[in-house]
This record gives C-alpha cells, structure tokens and sequence, in this order.
C-alpha cells in the first residue's frame, strides 16, 4: 500500500489517498521517469516528500492512462499543485 497526503495535513482534514500494490505497479513507469528527470525516486516501501514540480511530472506521465485508480491519483495531484501543497508518498 501507497499513502498519498498533504505535509501541511496536521489534523487529518485535508484530503488523501491510498494505493494498493496492484496499482502501485502499474505506476513504476512513471517513478522511472521522475527519478530519470529529477533524480527523486517514490520507493513505493519508503516515505517520499513529491514537491509540485515532481507532482506535474507525474501528472503529465499519467494523464493518458485509464486505470481507474491512477485517474484518482492524477486528481488527486491536480488538486495539491493548485494548492501549492507538498504530497508525503509513505508506502509499507
């Protein structure tokens, strides 16, 4: 499982959301290309800090893909970098 929240998220009441290991792997590709282009690698069993510039990177991998998940994922991006909001990747 892969927990996606805001940094800024002290009290729980800001939005999140969870992976689990099926969709995880469908999302490799993309954790290659952002380490590729920026050196940042998601470890999908680590705790990752996805600045806005990374999350853009990712959305603009994932945006073609229809997997149901990721599609929430690439919401889910969308939303924090219009709020200039730092994402915790913290997988198990």
């Amino acid at each position: 499982m892969l927990d996606f929240s805001y940094l800024s998220d002290t009290d729980g009441s800001k939005p999140s959301l969870a992976l689990k290991d099926k969709t995880i792997q469908l999302l490799e590709d993309a954790f290659l290309d952002l380490k590729e282009k920026t050196g940042i690698y998601i470890d999908p069993y680590g705790k990752t800090r996805i600045y806005p510039a990374y999350q853009k990177i990712l959305l603009d991998y994932l945006s073609d893909n229809k997997d149901e998940e990721i599609k929430k994922l690439v919401t889910f991006f969308a939303e924090s970098i219009c709020q200039d909001e730092v994402i915790v990747a913290d997988g198990d």
